[in-house]
């Protein structure tokens, strides 16, 4: 049965303290109810054009799939739906790699991107790279998503703790990213979603700087605006050095009901 959603969104991306130009860029779709964020890599301004490219491509490929005439007046399956993101997030990385290819100073640029989407009661979680989306539900603050790097696969091999990974000297060294090559895996994930539910999506901008203890008590103050949110988590890894650019994105699920097929289609 059709969903009816009311989300409430907000975000924020910051230069940090350290770099000189912000390679991080996040999309809103509010109408659509879905976000994308990417942190760029390469050289020069390569990154920055590496994340911009893939959240234009990812966004404008899912406004169009998900305001066609037919998706709006049938319910469309989660399966296809994510078949759609990882078509969009594939199609990004097909554009970086041919603009890469175009012109040199943007040779070895690439991106991680992490895209959210509301999905009738589920949450549908596409991501390549170490970017990251959370949960917070009941005051409590779970990770959704699972690092493609280096530093996690030791953590996966037991072969270091998760107290020491944060001290690693490894731990921007990514395994997957968007516009490094033309193979590429993509992990999509689908969580129940309810009402009163919280979701972050940020850049290793904030985790790099924060520790799980950390964002879940600055979620905990804030919860009641995600605007202030937003600035409390991007000021506090400023605090904490700011070493990279840091961008954030909050959704709160304000309400979730259930509506008739015929109540869809009049309101489509």
């Amino acid at each position: 049965m059709p969903f009816q959603h009311v989300l409430e969104f907000s975000g924020l991306s910051d230069i940090g303290q350290v770099r000189t130009h912000n390679e991080d860029a996040i999309e809103i779709c509010t109408e659509s109810g879905f976000v994308v964020l990417a942190d760029g890599m390469g050289g020069y301004n390569a990154g920055e054009v590496a994340s911009t490219i893939t959240t234009d491509v990812i966004s404008k490929a899912l406004k169009s799939r998900l305001r066609s005439h037919w998706a709006q007046v049938f319910p469309t399956s989660a399966h296809t739906v994510k078949r759609w993101m990882s078509d969009a997030i594939q199609s990004a990385n097909d554009t970086v790699i041919e603009a890469a290819q175009l012109n040199s100073e943007y040779a070895g640029m690439g991106t991680t991107v992490v895209v959210a989407h509301f999905h009738q009661d589920l949450l549908l979680v596409a991501h390549v790279g170490d970017s990251r989306a959370y949960r917070y539900r009941a005051d409590y603050l779970s990770q959704i998503t699972h690092d493609h790097s280096v530093l996690q696969a030791q953590i996966d091999a037991g072969l270091i703790s998760e107290e020491h990974a944060q001290f690693s000297p490894i731990k921007n060294l990514i395994t997957r990213a968007v516009g490094v090559q033309h193979e590429m895996e993509i992990d999509i994930l689908e969580h129940p979603a309810k009402e009163g539910d919280i979701y972050l999506l940020c850049s290793d901008g904030l985790t790099d700087m924060l520790n799980h203890d950390e964002i879940h008590a600055i979620m905990t103050e804030y919860s009641s605006n995600l605007e202030e949110c937003c600035q409390a988590l991007v000021g506090n890894a400023n605090a904490n050095g700011g070493r990279d650019n840091i961008s954030v994105v909050l959704c709160r699920v304000v309400a979730l009901r259930q509506r008739s097929f015929i109540d869809h289609i009049f309101a489509s």
